[in-house]
């Protein structure tokens, strides 16, 4: 009974926020970045949370359960390590007075600022799609997990109750995101730090896990293979050393440009609360992590296998009902259905944008909707793909983790060349950009079939060549291209170029409802 009605209480502050933040969503920059005014604090929140999914509080935990300490190698330092170089994406994406909306936006301006219709921009918005698709599956079965827990709904019906989350939280799209993340964030921090406290307290201490860890051999799953003595306490576990290494890189790397990311820097309203918001998350993400690790390994101690018929995905869920006061456990699981909500309302917005704005309208610029209409098609594309998501999560997938590790891979091979070296290199150019995507994109996919140990650094070593084999046979790019990320004052014609993009294109395709009535007037 505790555990519905903290739900209960979560779900009408879900509603309330998300209704509160509607009316900030009024133009199409609101809708997707906030306006670039997003201040501290709600940039601090939303940052945090949707840093923090399932994959950081059920898939890492599992991970820590199945492989001990080598999971903190390849995922929690991997991903801290992104966080910490953040600041030099933020720094240069940032910095034109005018961001861009979107991060097919960006590659627009920066790669094909003298094109109507950019496909670049439109292979972008398509992997952009695929993506995050796959990430919002994943967070719908994390979500599922939890739900059914809660209040004892088979899996495969829980599930569905997800749209109702998403329903609330994107209406009112980047603001509505970032008020109910900036709630989620303050769930999670309790919720993790109340679980991780019951499991300290029920393994007796730090001591008793560290002995548990160092001796044990107990299978994963009761029946299975029995594990290395002293595998759960190496820094390498059962991984070895290359994939270790390779699930690391994909973490780190990978997270640095992965759109998301990219978008969450151009909404702050200047460079300083871009950087600073990086900063302040990640104080609050040391709050929640320790906590983690504590269930994620004390779990082996309580639980030495999991039933037959569980994944480690399910361990901090019976974990926490098994060993924590029902308020605890309760505020606990609440806060692993806020991990999912919270990043996955974020990641269906970037899903349904590139697709609709990026892509479709991109292609079809001669169309002509009002910002209304925009808003409108926007939300109801989220809440398409957002039952697809749901209906594709009936069967759940491989560990959540690795799923995200596999997408931030791709995401690294395809983008690291065009955010990092065009953010940093006046030299980048279109032709490089096509070839850096499109052969990290192939390279990316030709490893992982044939199971290369380490296919995020073979793609991204063949994307970086394909640069440099290509940029200095290619005319150098415009200044108006890459002036507004290494100048404060850019010269009359890049900003006419800026304007063409973000706004002469704005009127041909998203129009007011002002202009509206006064082109019929006219």
């Amino acid at each position: 009974m505790v555990y519905l009605v903290v739900l209960g209480f979560y779900i009408a502050f879900v509603i309330w926020a998300s209704l509160k933040s509607l009316k900030q969503a009024e133009s199409m920059s609101d809708f997707t970045t906030g306006g670039h005014r997003m201040g501290l604090m709600l940039g601090i929140g939303t940052t945090t949370a949707t840093w923090v999914s399932v994959a950081s509080v059920m898939g890492v935990p599992g991970y820590l359960y199945s492989n001990g300490v080598s999971a903190i190698i390849g995922w929690v330092a991997g991903w801290f390590l992104a966080t910490a170089l953040f600041p030099i994406v933020a720094y240069k994406i940032r910095r034109p007075k005018t961001p861009a909306r979107t991060f097919p936006e960006y590659i627009h301006l920066r790669f094909e600022p003298f094109r109507r219709i950019s496909h670049l921009r439109t292979i972008v918005g398509a992997v952009m799609f695929i993506g995050y698709f796959l990430f919002v599956h994943l967070q719908v079965v994390g979500f599922g997990i939890v739900f059914s827990t809660i209040t004892n709904i088979q899996y495969e019906y829980a599930i569905f109750a997800f749209l109702i989350f998403l329903l609330f939280t994107s209406i009112g799209g980047f603001w509505s995101v970032a008020a109910t993340d900036t709630l989620n964030t303050t769930l999670i921090v309790i919720g993790v730090i109340l679980g991780g406290a019951s499991v300290l307290a029920a393994t007796g201490g730090l001591g008793n896990i560290i002995d548990t860890m160092s001796s044990t051999t107990s299978p994963t799953n009761i029946g299975g293979d029995a594990i290395p003595e002293g595998s759960m306490i190496s820094p390498v576990g059962t991984f070895g050393l290359g994939a270790l290494f390779a699930i690391f890189m994909s973490n780190a790397v990978g997270s640095i440009v992965s759109p998301h990311w990219v978008t969450r820097m151009l909404a702050p309203k200047n460079i300083k609360v871009a950087i600073l918001q990086i900063m302040g998350s990640l104080l609050v993400l040391t709050a929640i992590f320790i906590p983690l690790i504590i269930m994620g390994l004390g779990a082996k101690t309580l639980m030495p296998s999991l039933p037959a018929d569980r994944t480690t995905d399910y361990i901090i869920p019976l974990i926490v009902q098994e060993y924590s006061p029902p308020l605890f456990g309760a505020l606990t699981l609440v806060a692993l259905c806020a991990a999912a909500v919270s990043s996955a309302n974020s990641m269906l917005l970037h899903c349904a944008t590139s697709i609709y704005y990026d892509v479709y309208l991109n292609i079809f610029s001669e169309k002509k909707i009002t910002e209304k209409k925009f808003n409108m098609n926007l939300r109801i594309g989220m809440f398409v793909i957002a039952v697809i998501a749901v209906v594709s999560a009936i069967t759940p997938p491989w560990f959540l983790a690795m799923g995200f590790t596999y997408v931030y891979g791709g995401f690294g091979a395809v983008f690291f060349a065009v955010v990092i070296l065009g953010l940093y290199w006046k030299r980048m150019n279109r032709a490089a950009a096509y070839v850096s995507m499109l052969v990290g994109l192939f390279a990316y996919i030709a490893a992982q079939f044939a199971s290369a140990t380490n296919p995020f650094l073979i793609a991204l070593g063949a994307s970086l060549v394909g640069v440099f084999m290509v940029v200095f046979f290619t005319p150098k790019p415009p200044v108006e291209a890459y002036e507004p990320y290494f100048k404060a004052d850019v010269s009359q014609s890049t900003q006419e170029t800026f304007y063409h993009i973000q706004k002469n294109e704005t009127d041909q395709s998203v129009v007011s409802d002002e202009e509206k009535l006064a082109r019929k007037d006219a």
